[in-house]
């Protein structure tokens, strides 16, 4: 495993030197919602994969009807050197009816008790009929699956009814986990995933909106159309909540950009305090891993603008605290690109 020198001397950051493959022939560099996962000596990556779009009548007629083609799995013992190791689902394979046939948005990996969860967004574009709410939905809708070993196979992929477009999960210490699902606002639930190996998914109980794309509470003039992306981890002895939202340039031109703000609590239930720069990373869909430091990291896209090395691209950065444990607000690190332009 490297260092975190040899990670800073030899990469010089972001973005990472990171392609990939979708159709035997173009390579492609810009990716969106990247997941990084360590287990052991080793790296995972997951991603939402190129094309990004959603269901759009005049691309049916494209391989997969112009969806993403699926969830790929990449690998890397040093962050720099990637290979594809599997498709985690891959939409060719699947059934013309089957739920989560098309789309494959925000895929993440989690660890919970032992097992491996995958949790994505999916749907189904062929018919109205085989969507798990009977209808189409701009956005798609969560399902999660399981493995015993990372590389899968994911199993028993199941529809987690009254979670939405990138929901995410949280193992709390206590043993219990949470569904984070993001409504504009974004809600925090207790989720019942014992019983996967018989397709039950259960959110348990009421959904609690825990942090707001609304920044008045903290005086903040600018706010997010919506906020997405959320993650929960823990440090310092508190709680950290993650979330991400894009901030308009004709609403906001001092505060434009796809921005992160935190949160924190000592219960991941609350009461969430919001950080009251209100905007702490320019860098969308930030997931924490460990890195090669044995301390918390975190994937992103690359969300620059004036920085065409980085903006798409995959970046990784270490997470930086304050002196009374706030995350530390911090600008992208950046270097030279090892890949050329995306295709």
């Amino acid at each position: 495993m490297t260092t975190i020198d040899d990670f800073h001397n030899t990469l010089r950051i972001n973005p990472l030197p990171f392609a990939y493959n979708v159709d035997g022939a173009a390579s492609h560099t810009e990716l969106r919602d990247p997941c990084i996962t360590r287990e052991g000596d080793t790296y995972y990556l997951v991603f939402t994969v190129w094309p990004f779009a959603g269901r759009i009548v005049e691309r049916m007629g494209l391989p997969d009807n112009g969806s993403s083609p699926g969830i790929a799995l990449y690998s890397s013992k040093d962050l720099k050197d990637w290979a594809f190791v599997t498709w985690l689902v891959k939409s060719s394979d699947l059934a013309e009816d089957c739920p989560y046939k098309h789309r494959f948005w925000a895929p993440e990996i989690h660890k919970i008790h032992g097992r491996f969860y995958l949790i994505f967004t999916a749907d189904n574009w062929n018919k109205l009929e085989y969507n798990p709410a009977g209808e189409w939905c701009d956005s798609g809708y969560a399902f999660v699956g399981v493995a015993d070993e990372i590389t899968g196979p994911y199993e028993h992929i199941t529809y987690i009814h009254g979670a939405c477009c990138d929901t995410s999960l949280f193992e709390d210490s206590d043993g219990r986990t949470y569904a984070l699902i993001p409504r504009m606002n974004v809600d925090v639930q207790e989720i019942d995933l014992t019983q996967i190996d018989r397709d039950i998914v259960t959110l348990l109980g009421k959904p609690e909106t825990v942090i707001t794309a609304d920044n008045s509470d903290i005086g903040f003039a600018p706010r997010p159309d919506y906020l997405e992306a959320p993650w929960v981890f823990q440090a310092n002895g508190r709680y950290y909540f993650l979330s991400s939202g894009p901030y308009k340039a004709d609403k906001f031109p001092d505060h434009a950009g796809y921005w992160a703000g935190v949160a924190y609590a000592d219960n991941i239930r609350g009461p969430w305090r919001k950080d009251p720069r209100g905007q702490v990373f320019l860098g969308g869909h930030m997931a924490v891993f460990q890195g090669p430091d044995g301390q918390d990291w975190f994937a992103y896209r690359g969300e620059m603008e004036d920085d065409k090395r980085t903006h798409g691209r995959l970046c990784v950065d270490p997470i930086q605290f304050e002196v009374d444990g706030r995350f530390a607000a911090m600008t992208p690190t950046a270097g030279a690109a090892k890949n050329g332009d995306d295709q």
